[in-house]
């Protein structure tokens, strides 16, 4: 790379990272502004449980603290719009300065101008791939909780309702803590492959254990029942309660977050998302959807900054308000458009084949874009 091909993608750089702040500290004031009183609720609590000493001191450490994790989930839904419009700016820039014009003067191509700028949000997508992977996994349990659970690692205790595995058992919670991934009140009712109840399972809690792939109960005990005879149902039989310390199970703490959390999946990495799939707490097929839309949504957004430079790598100075309407018009839609195609499901058509639907859709378009770019 050339001290040209750097100049301008450090420009760029510079302006989305501008662009990037100042949306995000836009969206985290508008979320204060509506939920002032429950942040001065939290910082009032922490202050009376003696971890701060003033309410100056707490309230903006509880807007800290529950909005700083957000910048890496609002940066894996917005680097597509902050991207064009970072070029946009930058390209503005170079226009009003004439500085499109000295590149052409050396006899340099405005498509070295597009390719530098492509470069540099390939980068910024390479991140976001690191950042889906690496962050938004670690954060999840803090990205989906509510304001209620602000100064905490996670979200606040809820109950678990009635979930079936894989052997056609029902679990059920009284409550569950996502931090220590324990459970209270459990009840577990095992069936037969007809639905019939076969034993149930009380306990005061229970603890899951990854290595076993099951729930450690404390205090848990068990009582068989017995139907002899299918048409003399009140004919029952029950047997004696028994201590039982382990149920093995697929309801893991990560399904129950998945199916209490529509965005938990979303968070996870590639690995968790295979791994849950095979423990049965999501469909295969949406699990291969999810992952699809990890790179077909880095492709997305490069095909769409490809589009859109045009509307500013001008040859000859002039007033941008119509090419930043235009652009905006352009972008905005496409964007949305393409990124419900990848997560609505198509009748008939496989599922890596719809998430790439708006992927090759797009990318004519782009080279028709970039092939017909006077310079």
């Amino acid at each position: 790379m050339t001290l040209l091909d750097r100049w301008i993608a450090l420009r760029f750089l510079a302006n989305f990272a501008v662009l990037f702040l100042i949306m995000f500290l836009f969206a985290a004031s508008i979320d204060v502004i509506l939920e002032l009183e429950r942040y001065v609720s939290a910082a009032e609590a922490a202050v009376e449980q003696g971890r701060f000493g003033s309410m100056l001191l707490a309230l903006p450490l509880a807007v800290i603290d529950f909005n700083a994790p957000r910048i890496f989930q609002f940066y894996a839904y917005m680097l597509g719009l902050v991207s064009v419009a970072a070029a946009g700016f930058t390209l503005a820039q170079f226009v009003r300065n004439r500085e499109l014009v000295a590149i052409m003067s050396a006899g340099v191509s405005l498509h070295r101008v597009a390719f530098a700028i492509l470069a540099a949000c390939v980068g910024l997508n390479l991140l976001q791939l690191a950042n889906q992977e690496v962050m938004l996994p670690r954060l999840a349990p803090r990205l989906v909780r509510e304001h209620d659970a602000i100064f905490s690692d996670g979200v606040a205790r809820f109950s678990v309702p009635l979930i079936e595995d894989a052997s056609h058992a029902l679990f059920l919670a009284r409550g569950f803590e996502p931090q220590s991934e324990e459970a209270t009140g459990v009840l577990v009712i095992e069936r037969d492959s007809d639905g019939r109840a076969t034993r149930r399972i009380v306990a005061e809690s229970a603890i899951w254990d990854d290595a076993r792939k099951g729930w450690v109960l404390v205090g848990g005990s068990a009582s068989g029942r017995a139907i002899p005879d299918i048409h003399a149902t009140r004919e029952t039989r029950i047997d004696q309660s028994e201590p039982i310390d382990f149920f093995a199970t697929d309801v893991s703490p990560r399904e129950i977050m998945s199916r209490h959390f529509r965005s938990y999946a979303q968070l996870l990495s590639i690995g968790q998302l295979h791994q849950l799939a095979q423990d049965g707490g999501m469909a295969p097929a949406t699990a291969s959807r999810l992952t699809g839309m990890r790179f077909a949504g880095a492709s997305v957004n490069l095909l769409m900054l490809a589009i859109c430079l045009p509307f500013f790598l001008l040859r000859v100075p002039q007033t941008l308000l119509r090419s930043s309407v235009i652009c905006a018009g352009v972008s905005v839609p496409a964007m949305l458009t393409s990124f419900f195609l990848m997560s609505v499901p198509l009748p008939g058509v496989p599922v890596m084949l719809g998430v790439f639907l708006p992927v090759a859709l797009l990318l004519p378009f782009a080279a028709a874009r970039l092939g017909a770019l006077r310079t």
